[in-house]
């Protein structure tokens, strides 16, 4: 949610110091976070076609019934 917040402001045009001053941090810390993607919002990350849903996660694969929890099968697609 701040991530979004920062970035709306830097494209509202707001200086460095403006945005540190809203979080409460050095604009250093503001223009490192920035430089890392060169001053362009990224992209949103999402899910590929190709990877299953959690109803489809095969559950055999991972060791059966007993052992397979398909929220940890999802955290390791992503």
């Amino acid at each position: 949610m701040q991530r979004t917040d920062l970035w709306s402001r830097w494209k509202a045009g707001q200086s460095l110091h403006e945005i540190g001053r809203a979080f409460g941090k050095d604009h250093v810390s503001i223009q490192f976070i920035l430089a890392q993607h060169g001053g362009i919002v990224p992209a949103a990350r999402r899910r590929s076609l190709l990877t299953l849903t959690l109803a489809e996660r095969e559950v055999a694969r991972h060791g059966g019934r007993p052992q397979y929890r398909a929220s940890e099968a999802d955290q390791q697609a992503w």
